[in-house]
């Protein structure tokens, strides 16, 4: 009897790791069978995501350029059968001529599990997105950012004046990442929670303490944060959160708190993101049967990711960017003197936001940085509808991701891309995405709402530093970035000797 049951489960067990490799095979055959190059053999489970947690998804996507220099090329993440995009040509039908096919991003989002992580701009799907991009645009018009760029201003000199008590008084290299931190969380305090209580003068904010846990980037946060963006069948069966339950407590709390003090004090800030969403909820059009959670929750995932978006984005850039300037003193004394030439021009003490953006080497500078430091290598995309160009054809349901750093990366457009050369955007505007060969900000309808906030936030910075001091470097040229951050940041800091101009 005993004899007949092991020999009924060794064969049920034959039968399922028979069906299992069948089926592997099958799924890991996907793109061969329609004639897409493939990336080298998967691995059972992990498909082509086995360096997850070793290496950077900015080194991994570099090895995956440099080997694989086809329009498109197959990959799988988990099981999924994925589309990575080299093609600067297919890059604009996916983000912007077939929109309709690609609405909606590809990473999860679960609605009743975690509201702040699925309803944001960024997540959230259509319809509501189309309605919430309409609502929320008017918080970044020009008339708006000039008010923002002198709250930006009044930060930056904070900035100065902390890095001349902390480094340059006390002779010692800095890491500037930290500071940048201080810097764009001391901003989108106030910009977001209209908050004028700066760490980078007090020592503490409101918001400090929930940005240093929104962007620490421990093994498992991520690998959460991973998996939601590239294996979210997972991230679903685990129920992962794109923000930390701190972070959803933390920002619930302080969002509820500055609007029970306006209702108390009858004080109102007409240009902060709390005013702009309390407006949002009063005229949304929801379905009846809704209720007011959900109104709730997208005000709040709104703040949450603008929070996330803003502070960590800008803080990487300006950080690569001194780095940058630290190795290449002839392009460091030429944006000095393009910026002390501007100061002169206005008779001004501090540029304003129209003075900023004339500066043409300054925007070569950070656009050249963004192009060799994507904070986001791939952009994803959810096929919704069967799509074709060319010989290839893409099923509904497939994830298809642009290759931002390959088209970045692409000799024809920018030769010897390895090279930090700001030269190469020497003309270029904020509008300027070179024919589809500039993207870090995405491209279309669901590019970054942000994208003008975030320049203009690295602009003011950058602009006061370089007047004030020079920067020489202190630590090696190639930058290792961190293999938990889903977002490009680097592993160690980078730090910068900084001396004082005469």
């Amino acid at each position: 009897m005993l004899t007949a049951i092991t020999q009924l489960l060794l064969g049920v067990i034959l039968i399922c790791l028979s069906a299992f490799y069948l089926f592997s095979r099958h799924r890991y055959g996907y793109w061969k069978k329609r004639g897409v190059p493939q990336v080298e053999e998967p691995v059972l489970f992990f498909g082509n995501l086995p360096f997850l947690m070793r290496k950077s998804f900015f080194d991994a996507v570099s090895e995956w350029t440099k080997k694989y220099k086809n329009d498109y090329f197959g990959m799988y993440f988990g099981w999924t059968p994925a589309l990575v995009v080299n093609s600067q040509e297919l890059a604009k039908h996916v983000l912007v001529k077939d929109f309709d096919s690609f609405q909606n991003r590809f990473s999860y989002s679960g609605l009743d599990d975690d509201p702040l992580g699925s309803l944001n701009l960024f997540s959230v799907k259509n319809p509501i997105w189309g309605q919430m991009r309409t609502d929320i645009s008017p918080m970044f018009t020009s008339a708006r950012l000039k008010g923002f760029a002198n709250l930006m201003n009044t930060n930056s000199t904070e900035l100065v004046k902390r890095v001349q008590t902390d480094f340059i008084d006390n002779k010692e290299p800095v890491d500037f990442k930290k500071l940048f931190l201080m810097y764009t969380s001391d901003t989108v305090a106030y910009t977001v929670f209209g908050i004028r209580v700066s760490v980078l003068k007090e020592g503490m904010s409101p918001l400090w303490s929930i940005t240093c846990n929104m962007l620490k980037w421990t093994f498992w946060r991520g690998l959460e944060f991973t998996l939601i963006f590239f294996v979210p069948v997972v991230a679903a069966i685990f129920k992962f959160k794109f923000f930390s339950k701190e972070a959803t407590d933390y920002v619930k709390k302080l969002f509820w708190d500055v609007v029970e003090e306006r209702k108390r004090t009858g004080l109102t800030n007409d240009t902060d993101l709390v005013n702009l969403l309390l407006k949002l909820k009063a005229n949304l059009k929801l379905p009846a049967e809704s209720g007011t959670d959900l109104a709730d929750n997208l005000m709040l995932a709104q703040a949450a990711v603008f929070i996330l978006g803003s502070i960590e984005t800008s803080s990487t850039t300006l950080s690569y960017c001194i780095h940058e300037l630290s190795h290449h003193p002839e392009e460091q004394e030429k944006l000095y003197r393009e910026v002390s030439k501007a100061l002169e021009a206005s008779g001004k003490d501090i540029l304003d936001y129209n003075d900023l953006l004339e500066i043409k080497y300054l925007t070569a500078c950070i656009h050249e940085t963004l192009r060799k430091y994507p904070p986001v290598q791939l952009l994803d995309r959810a096929c919704n509808k069967t799509f074709k160009w060319k010989d290839l054809t893409v099923d509904a349901g497939t994830p298809v991701y642009i290759n931002v750093l390959g088209i970045h990366y692409n000799e024809k457009v920018y030769p010897q891309p390895d090279e930090w050369r700001p030269e190469r955007f020497i003309n270029s505007s904020d509008n300027d995405n070179n024919d589809f060969n500039f993207l870090p900000f995405g491209e279309g309808p669901r590019f970054c709402i942000g994208k003008r906030y975030g320049m203009t936030q690295i602009r003011c910075a950058l602009a006061q530093l370089i007047t004030k001091y020079r920067f020489e470097p202190d630590s090696p040229y190639k930058v290792v970035s961190d293999p938990y951050s889903v977002l490009l940041t680097p592993k160690h800091d980078t730090k910068t000797k900084i001396f004082a101009r005469s």
